[in-house]
């Protein structure tokens, strides 16, 4: 299922870089928010990680394991999700040089 998830980050970005205004901004938003969610529950499914603080969880088995520097992208990849999904103003994170950091 992670990979439907990515697979759907993708084209809602391949999208947004064909459309404009608004449209364009909700387009890159949901692709953030999916690619979040697309790379934390490949993280669980690789670890079968079970229980209800899933972003903390996949954090802490990522430090466990010694993963450190991909601990800190999925917290920012959180981070870009959290502003995708809840700040209201134009988003820095909806620049294309970030945005293709994470469909690249």
């Amino acid at each position: 299922m992670s990979k439907g998830f990515l697979k759907v980050a993708e084209e809602l970005y391949e999208l947004g870089k064909r459309s404009r205004g608004e449209k364009r901004e909700f387009l890159f938003r949901s692709a953030i928010s999916r690619a979040y969610y697309g790379v934390l529950w490949y993280i669980r499914d690789f670890y079968k990680l079970k229980g209800t603080d899933l972003h903390g969880m996949c954090r802490a088995i990522l430090e466990k394991k010694g993963l450190i520097d991909v601990k800190n992208e999925l917290i920012w990849l959180g981070k870009a999700r959290n502003q995708a999904d809840y700040e209201k103003n134009h988003l820095s994170i909806l620049k294309k040089e970030v945005l293709d950091t994470i469909f690249i």
